[in-house]
């Protein structure tokens, strides 16, 4: 059959005794009770285990799985579970419900034992058989079946032999799944209540004691049954602390990327990683970078930090969380001597400037006065600094080719600037400039040999020292080239007959025989500065440096009647030809930029320049980079800006102008001189950036203080500078606002007339606090100064409701305590007479004052309840007003506190008890007539 029984037909005999079959008849039914009984408490519990399976979560079912609890049912428990979970769960341990030593107990079911040991057939396919009756039986129900395996399961979990806890490693079963053997230690579902396990239990007892069939197939072992409870199933949540990291996705992997260009619609796709930086005081920067970044920082052991470490980018791996860093950036070079070097020519500036009133601005603009006049001290003062460093000395070169140039000398007094002579004085002025600017320490000294003393008179040569170069061919007995020598510079007839000369030799190869620096000396005299010759091509300028060059063009290879323009422009021709055969004017410093796209040219070829020819471009000639290394000293730019517009060159850009002076200002601001940076500041040709610039700077840079006034820089700015003392006033006010001294800000924007403001500060940070603690004097002070001499009060937002309430309240308490040291009634009572109207208004307004703080409506209490006392002195003085009226339009007007505003009530109700019983018919009083007597 179907059930693996035998293929017969035939019916089992029945019993032929009628004791046994009434038995029987009895057993079926008993049996067939139990199992509806059975069935009907699983499908109760069933419907718990669905209800309570919505409140489950499935992972805390696999997290029991792991640690011992298995489900294995159809319960709410298992039903949610991930079988695959369960399975790799409990691959490697063995089953446990509560905690017992950890084996496979054996259990034997009757059923299974009569069906193997009678038929032959498995246990699960008599199990089948029997849930198929149980399935007929019901089949007309609208509830689904419970499964065979759960409720003989259920069944079984009570037949459990004496020795359930014994090893079972003999068990024929090699799998704790199998379901062929069920383990006994599967849990009791937490949906099966205690009254469904009972009716499991009848039923097995029952139907055992029916059956001796059975009971001899398990050889008449006494069973035990156990005691068990319905185990309480409690899923107790597991809370995990999840960690969360601050992380920044990099750009190149954020979804907003691609978008970056697309979709401008929304700005935070490609703003939202933008920063904008801005310089502070000391040259610190704020700047946005990573946290691993910052790590990297701090690891670095190097005397200072690169800028590429400084200012590195987010990696596409740097997920860390973004961090703000404060850097601060020194000088390239350093300024030890800053202030020494500086000052003096400050001074010199402000000595020979003019300040000129703007119409319509209270800040002054500052022009250059005199330019040859400038020029001339600030050579003075340079001199006084030289030998003080590499800067210094270099500033010496300069002011000395500017008092050359454009100085004033005593033979040039009266002189036309285009005139002959004129010119002619300015060549001669640069000669000797050149001169001192390329002659050694040690050239007039060095000692010299037979052996080098051409060598050292080609030195003396281009150093124009041609007096000791003919002296030192004297001493070593060659006076031919002595002879030579001393008619350099001579003319154009000698410079003919020296090349004539040369152009012989080098036919005839005699020049082989002549020393290389014997023929340079002549090539000087011809006025020759290349020539072919037996030792090759010989180039004079070949590695001299660019005022070598220049001097020789100027002394050696141009007319004597010639210019400063001629010279230079021979001087461009000699480094810009393509056969470049002399140096370009490299700055002096070392590793001067030189691959740049436009050349970096010194300082003072562009000054020489900016003489030839008048349009020359003072942008390049004032930029730091052709005279320092350090591109953020603008020292010599800024001096050189104000003089060269002295001297008239003023075709600079406003633009480059205002740049320079606001670099300048931020150096000296950064060196601790912000009030000579608000000198520089004042050349700013444009008004709004002048005033705009100037006040930032007194708004960083002022100090607050109670007990000083102005300190020595403030006195400066106002005295030397003519900054007005309001904007003064009103940068301490700011400062002490961010401060928060709101006293002290209250007192400086009174001072400097911001009275909006003011009223503003004094009405959230200081009225309040006054009336409180009763600094009335104080307070009046400060209010006091918001009428103007004629008595009206000046026009602020806001006044009627929060100044002038304060104001009028301190008027008041100043004349009721008047009131009170006058003895005169009379007096009295035409004082209490002109309050009356000031003190009804204020009691009308008092409810208008704003109220944002909890100290606000604090002090508006307390000005409500004074306005109260002074309501009852009133009624007290004037006998003849209404008191109750009078106190009851009171209580309407003034915000009151609800303790004191009931206390005033029944001062009020007593009064108009009293005022009631003071009026007929109370008052009279009924008198006794004759029959009453």
């Amino acid at each position: 059959s179907k059930y693996g029984l035998g293929d017969s037909d035939e019916e089992d005999e029945l019993p032929t005794d009628p004791k046994k079959a009434k038995i029987t008849t009895l057993e079926a039914q008993q049996r067939a009770n139990a199992e509806k009984m059975t069935l009907n408490s699983l499908r109760q519990a069933q419907k718990i285990s669905e209800d309570a399976a919505r409140n489950l979560d499935p992972k805390a079912l696999v997290a029991g799985v792991a640690s011992g609890f298995r489900p294995m049912d159809d319960t709410a428990e298992f039903l949610l579970m991930d079988k695959t979970q369960f399975f790799q769960a409990g691959g490697n341990s063995d089953f446990s419900m509560f905690d017992p030593p950890r084996h496979r107990p054996t259990i034997t079911s009757p059923t299974a034992v009569l069906a193997q040991e009678m038929v032959g057939n498995e246990a699960h396919k008599m199990q089948l058989m029997k849930s198929s009756f149980f399935v007929e039986d019901n089949a007309a129900e609208d509830e689904p079946m419970e499964t065979t395996g759960r409720l003989l399961r259920h069944r079984k979990l009570f037949n459990v032999e004496p020795n359930v806890w014994k090893d079972g490693a003999s068990e024929s079963s090699t799998s704790q799944y199998d379901f062929e053997h069920p383990s006994p230690a599967l849990p009791i579902s937490s949906s099966v209540s205690e009254a469904s396990l009972m009716c499991d239990a009848q039923y097995e007892e029952t139907s055992s004691m029916a059956t001796g069939s059975i009971v001899a197939a398990v050889k008449e072992k006494k069973f035990v049954m156990p005691v068990t409870k319905a185990f309480k199933f409690v899923c107790n949540p597991k809370v995990a602390p999840v960690k969360v990291h601050a992380t920044t996705v990099p750009l190149p992997r954020s979804i907003a990327y691609e978008m970056r260009d697309s979709w401008i619609a929304d700005l935070g796709f490609y703003k939202g990683r933008s920063f904008k930086l801005s310089f502070g005081p000391q040259n610190s920067l704020v700047l946005p970078s990573t946290y691993n970044n910052m790590q990297n920082l701090k690891e670095f052991t190097g005397p200072s930090l690169p800028a590429s470490m400084v200012f590195a980018p987010r990696l596409a791996t740097d997920l860390s969380p973004c961090v703000m860093q404060l850097v601060e950036f020194n000088m390239v070079k350093g300024n030890e001597g800053f202030r020494e070097s500086i000052i003096p020519h400050l001074e010199v500036q402000l000595n020979d400037c003019l300040s000129v009133n703007v119409e319509g601005s209270e800040c002054p603009c500052i022009h250059p006065d005199s330019g040859t006049k400038l020029v001339s001290k600030h050579f003075s003062e340079s001199l006084k600094q030289r030998n003080a460093g590499l800067k210094e000395d270099y500033a010496v070169s300069v002011w000395s080719l500017l008092f050359a140039l454009w100085g004033d000398h005593d033979e040039l007094v009266d002189l036309e600037n285009n005139s002959h002579y004129m010119v002619m004085c300015r060549r001669n002025l640069l000669s000797e400039w050149l001169e001192n600017t390329l002659l050694g320490k040690d050239l007039l000294s060095k000692k010299v040999s037979t052996h080098s003393y051409l060598e050292h008179m080609l030195d003396l040569l281009s150093c124009h020292r041609v007096n000791e170069a003919c002296e030192l061919a004297f001493s070593y007995d060659d006076a031919n080239l002595a002879l030579v020598l001393s008619q350099l510079s001579s003319g154009a007839v000698f410079r003919l007959l020296m090349e004539e000369q040369l152009f012989a030799w080098q036919q005839s190869k005699s020049d082989k025989h002549i020393d290389l620096e014997r023929l340079k000396m002549y090539m000087l005299a011809a006025g020759a500065p290349m020539m072919q010759s037996s030792h090759g091509a010989i180039n004079i300028l070949e590695n001299k440096n660019w005022l070598t060059v220049l001097a020789l063009q100027l002394w050696y290879f141009t007319a004597p009647t010639s210019t400063i323009t001629d010279a230079l422009n021979a001087y461009n021709d000699a480094f810009q030809a393509e056969e470049c055969y002399a140096e370009p004017p490299k700055p002096s410093y070392k590793n001067a930029p030189s691959d740049t796209k436009k050349p970096v040219y010194d300082l003072r070829y562009h000054l020489l320049q900016l003489h030839s020819k008048r349009m020359h471009s003072l942008e390049e000639t004032l930029d730091p980079i052709t005279h320092t290394a350090d591109v953020m000293d603008f020292r010599l730019s800024w001096l050189l800006l104000q003089t060269l517009r002295a001297l008239g060159y003023r075709h600079c850009s406003p633009l480059a102008e205002a740049r320079l002076s606001v670099d300048f200002a931020s150096q000296l601001e950064n060196e601790g001189l912000w009030q000579w940076g608000i000198f520089v500041l004042l050349h700013i040709k444009q008004q709004t950036q002048r005033e705009r610039a100037v006040q930032q700077m007194l708004q960083r840079n002022v100090s607050v203080s109670a007990k000083v006034a102005l300190y020595a820089e403030e006195r400066f700015i106002v005295e030397e500078l003519g900054i007005p003392m309001s904007w003064v006033d009103y940068a301490k006010a700011v400062k002490a606002g961010a401060s928060g001294k709101y006293h002290l800000q209250a007192k400086y924007l009174l001072k400097a007339k911001h009275f909006a403001t003011a009223h503003d500060v004094i009405f959230q940070h200081i009225a309040p606090d006054a009336i409180i603690n009763g600094k009335m004097k104080y307070l009046h002070s400060l209010l006091i100064q918001f009428e103007d001499t004629e008595g009206s009060s000046i026009r602020v937002p806001n006044w009627a409701n929060q100044g002038q309430i304060f104001l009028d309240f301190i008027d008041i308490n100043a004349k009721f305590k008047q009131i009170r040291s006058v003895t005169n009634i009379a007096d009295i009572n035409a004082r209490w007479e002109n309050l009356k109207p000031q003190l009804s208004e204020l009691c009308s307004r008092i409810s208008l004052l704003p109220c944002p703080t909890s100290k606000h409506r604090l002090c508006q209490s307390e000005i409500s309840q004074s306005l109260s006392c002074l309501v009852h002195g009133m009624c007290i003085v004037c006998p003849e007003m209404e008191s109750s009226t009078v106190l009851r339009v009171a209580l309407e007007r003034l915000p009151l506190p609800q303790e004191f505003a009931s206390k005033e009530l029944r001062i009020w109700l007593e009064e108009l008890l009293d005022k009631i019983q003071s009026q007929p018919p109370f008052s009279e009083r009924q008198q006794p007539t004759m029959m009453e007597i």
